[in-house]
């Protein structure tokens, strides 16, 4: 990344432990659906992008920038949660629940007017993910289902991440996160 990233470099900029800890403590917090909606897809596309970088034989920055640039293969969410399919990363229910969070992320973030999660075409959406259906008994728990979800894909992105690190068929300069999870004393999530 240059000294001076443009506006469109943020999106890039890998986070470091605080940054992961800040955002899951935002995304937790009673706060706007939009809001909701955006933090959930973030916390799960980054837990995606550490697990497909892990896949590459090139696993340096530059790399890694060229393929997530403006016109690189991996430069949109749906991108990455198909690359993740074809490489056999999860299984079709999972790669289903992942373009549930995008496509949920995406009528938040572009819509003109104002949703909400108990929106009927956010719920049918909703109603696709293999969410137990007990979940969906309480009045109103449209976002709650939704983060549940979010952190239930980003949990499993995570483990499958350092059961390849612990695998040894990976040998990462891990994250921050990673290193934190990997340290002595910490339970393996």
């Amino acid at each position: 990344m240059a000294h001076n990233p443009k506006l469109r470099d943020l999106s890039r900029l890998p986070p470091e432990y605080d940054d992961i800890i800040a955002l899951s403590d935002a995304f937790l917090k009673p706060q706007h659906p939009i809001t909701t909606a955006i933090l959930g897809a973030v916390m799960v596309e980054h837990e995606l992008e550490q697990l497909l970088r892990s896949k590459l034989k090139h696993k340096d920055d530059t790399t890694w920038a060229m393929l997530t640039a403006d016109n690189g293969p991996l430069n949109s969410f749906y991108s990455k949660i198909a690359m993740g399919y074809a490489l056999g990363i999860y299984n079709k229910g999972m790669h289903g629940d992942l373009n549930i969070v995008r496509n949920i992320r995406n009528a938040f973030a572009h819509s003109k007017k104002l949703i909400q999660f108990d929106h009927p075409a956010v719920v049918t959406e909703l109603r696709k993910a293999a969410i137990p259906k007990k979940m969906w008994k309480s009045k109103g728990a449209d976002a709650i289902l939704y983060i549940s979800l979010c952190l239930r894909l980003s949990t499993k992105l995570t483990r499958m991440y350092i059961r390849r690190i612990k695998s040894r068929k990976y040998n990462p300069s891990p994250s921050e996160v990673v290193k934190a999870l990997l340290s002595p004393g910490r339970a393996t999530p």
